[in-house]
Protein backbone atom coordinates (compact mmCIF):
# COMPACT_ATOMS: atom_id res chain seq x y z
CA UNK A 1 0.00 0.00 0.00
CA UNK A 2 1.24 3.07 -1.06
CA UNK A 3 1.04 6.01 1.38
CA UNK A 4 -0.54 9.29 -0.29
CA UNK A 5 -0.43 12.73 1.61
CA UNK A 6 -3.84 14.20 2.43
CA UNK A 7 -5.16 16.55 -0.34
CA UNK A 8 -6.72 20.05 0.47
CA UNK A 9 -8.92 21.48 -1.85
CA UNK A 10 -7.79 24.75 -3.37
CA UNK A 11 -9.33 26.43 -5.77
CA UNK A 12 -6.33 29.83 -6.23
CA UNK A 13 -5.32 30.66 -9.74
CA UNK A 14 -1.24 30.47 -10.43
CA UNK A 15 1.26 31.02 -13.72
CA UNK A 16 3.02 27.87 -14.80
CA UNK A 17 6.37 28.65 -16.26
CA UNK A 18 7.76 25.97 -19.04
CA UNK A 19 10.92 27.05 -20.40
CA UNK A 20 10.08 30.57 -21.72
CA UNK A 21 6.66 30.22 -21.76
CA UNK A 22 3.57 31.16 -19.06
CA UNK A 23 0.29 29.65 -18.79
CA UNK A 24 -2.15 30.37 -16.84
CA UNK A 25 -4.09 27.45 -14.52
CA UNK A 26 -6.04 27.27 -11.21
CA UNK A 27 -5.51 24.68 -8.33
CA UNK A 28 -8.22 21.42 -7.56
CA UNK A 29 -6.46 19.99 -5.05
CA UNK A 30 -2.58 20.20 -2.79
CA UNK A 31 -0.99 18.09 -0.62
CA UNK A 32 2.76 18.67 0.80
CA UNK A 33 3.96 16.81 -2.60
CA UNK A 34 1.90 17.58 -5.25
CA UNK A 35 -1.41 19.07 -6.98
CA UNK A 36 -3.79 19.06 -9.09
CA UNK A 37 -4.30 22.12 -12.00
CA UNK A 38 -6.99 23.04 -13.86
CA UNK A 39 -7.70 25.71 -17.28
CA UNK A 40 -4.13 24.15 -18.32
CA UNK A 41 -3.58 23.02 -22.26
CA UNK A 42 -2.02 19.67 -22.39
CA UNK A 43 1.79 19.34 -20.93
CA UNK A 44 4.60 17.37 -21.24
CA UNK A 45 4.92 14.17 -18.86
CA UNK A 46 8.08 14.82 -16.79
CA UNK A 47 8.52 18.24 -18.09
CA UNK A 48 9.98 20.37 -15.20
CA UNK A 49 7.41 23.21 -14.64
CA UNK A 50 7.71 26.64 -11.92
CA UNK A 51 4.52 27.49 -10.03
CA UNK A 52 3.86 31.16 -9.45
CA UNK A 53 1.60 32.19 -7.09
CA UNK A 54 2.06 35.18 -4.65
CA UNK A 55 5.74 35.73 -4.15
CA UNK A 56 5.99 31.90 -4.44
CA UNK A 57 7.93 30.00 -7.11
CA UNK A 58 7.59 26.41 -6.56
CA UNK A 59 9.90 23.97 -8.89
CA UNK A 60 7.87 20.67 -10.10
CA UNK A 61 7.76 17.46 -12.16
CA UNK A 62 4.85 16.99 -14.42
CA UNK A 63 3.22 13.39 -13.50
CA UNK A 64 0.39 13.04 -15.45
CA UNK A 65 -1.66 15.23 -17.94
CA UNK A 66 -4.36 15.32 -20.00
CA UNK A 67 -7.03 17.84 -21.73
CA UNK A 68 -8.48 18.86 -18.70
CA UNK A 69 -6.01 18.14 -15.81
CA UNK A 70 -2.30 18.04 -15.18
CA UNK A 71 -0.83 16.20 -12.00
CA UNK A 72 2.56 17.60 -10.85
CA UNK A 73 4.60 16.58 -8.10
CA UNK A 74 6.83 19.23 -6.11
CA UNK A 75 10.50 19.19 -6.44
CA UNK A 76 10.40 19.35 -2.59
CA UNK A 77 7.69 19.10 0.10
CA UNK A 78 5.87 22.44 0.77
CA UNK A 79 5.52 23.01 4.76
CA UNK A 80 2.17 23.18 6.15
CA UNK A 81 2.11 27.18 6.02
CA UNK A 82 2.69 27.09 2.22
CA UNK A 83 0.49 24.68 1.56
CA UNK A 84 -2.69 26.78 3.54
CA UNK A 85 -0.92 29.74 1.74
CA UNK A 86 -1.59 27.84 -1.96
CA UNK A 87 -5.16 26.77 -1.09
CA UNK A 88 -7.02 30.02 -1.64
CA UNK A 89 -11.37 30.38 -0.76
CA UNK A 90 -11.67 26.72 -0.88
CA UNK A 91 -9.71 25.97 1.82
CA UNK A 92 -11.33 28.49 4.17
CA UNK A 93 -12.53 27.68 7.31
CA UNK A 94 -10.78 24.45 7.67
CA UNK A 95 -7.35 24.93 9.51
CA UNK A 96 -4.03 23.34 9.14
CA UNK A 97 -3.78 20.10 10.29
CA UNK A 98 -7.28 18.90 11.05
CA UNK A 99 -7.82 16.89 7.96
CA UNK A 100 -10.71 19.06 6.89
CA UNK A 101 -12.81 18.47 9.84
CA UNK A 102 -14.39 21.04 12.03
CA UNK A 103 -15.29 21.06 15.98
CA UNK A 104 -19.60 21.46 15.67
CA UNK A 105 -21.10 24.23 17.72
Amino acid sequence: MRYRDHRFPADKELKVLLQDEVRQASFIDISSTGARLSKLAQLPKDAVVTLCQMQMRIQAKVVWSNERHTGVHFLRPLTPFEVSALRGAAGHGFGTGHQGLRELS
